[in-house]
């Protein structure tokens, strides 16, 4: 990967203890950062972070986080702050789908993904921006979908909602935040054989029938391959980019 120049730099990411959000703590550690792992698994953390530090030479810190629970969002934040001193990075990772009919789908269930994926974004970007705005300085990276602009046959509409929610919310805070020289970007990727989408990448079906016709590019997608669109946005190199979604999908949105 093309390394872009983090040093020194404080990232926080959620749902950072396995799929892509443990490629995002690679990527902004291999570029120089020091991370932050957010997730409720803290076995899992503990592991990747240790493994991070022995690549990088950065620090890397686990906080066992529910990013259901506001309370836990702020002592992320705050431990953060406390540890390491500032937050020039988040990147909004935390996510999962339901996937069950419209019909049978139930409030829990919305709540559920809606929360996990949506409201944890907010409470976030809220909270490092009490941080960044004092500073004139930041980058928020929310991690939406190629989900996110249209449906497909998978009947998991709270996570449609949900990501196209994380677009148009991206667009508002880079708009708000703007004037403190805060970037908001999004990243949108397709299907990456993660944890969560294992099963659909075993299904011949799947591979055949939903994800071949939607990837123009010749292969399928290898979980390391989101690493630079992070490490790019979180960047210099992007300073001028703001309220943009990068899709990462192999040609998925060209269709």
């Amino acid at each position: 990967m093309v390394k872009y120049n983090l040093e020194g730099r404080v990232a926080v990411v959620t749902g950072a203890s396995a799929g892509l959000g443990e490629q995002f703590a690679h990527g902004l550690a291999e570029s120089g950062a020091n991370v932050v792992l957010a997730a409720r698994r803290l076995e899992l953390l503990e592991k990747i972070a240790n493994d991070i530090e022995q690549l990088y030479n950065i620090t890397a810190i686990p906080v066992k986080t529910d990013v259901r629970n506001e309370n836990d969002i702020i002592s992320l934040v705050k431990t953060t702050v406390d540890q390491l001193g500032n937050v020039d990075i988040l990147v909004n990772n935390a996510g999962l789908y339901i996937v069950k009919p419209l019909i049978e789908q139930t409030l829990e269930d919305w709540h559920k993904v809606m929360d996990t994926n949506l409201t944890s974004a907010f409470i976030a970007s809220r909270e490092v921006a009490k941080v960044m705005i004092p500073n004139k300085s930041g980058a928020i990276i929310n991690i939406s979908s190629v989900f996110g602009f249209g449906g497909t046959r998978f009947p998991e509409v709270a996570y449609y909602a949900s990501k196209g929610g994380m677009i148009s919310m991206t667009k508002a805070l880079a708009v708000e935040l703007g004037e403190y020289n805060i970037r908001v970007n999004a990243i949108a990727p397709g299907f990456f054989p993660t944890n969560q989408s294992a099963e659909a990448f075993k299904s011949e079906d799947i591979r055949t029938n939903v994800i071949k016709p939607r990837t123009a590019l010749p292969m399928f997608a290898e979980n390391e391959w989101i690493r630079g669109a992070v490490c790019f946005l979180a960047s210099d190199e992007a300073k001028y980019i703001t309220g943009q979604t990068l899709a990462v999908d192999g040609g998925w949105l060209a269709f």
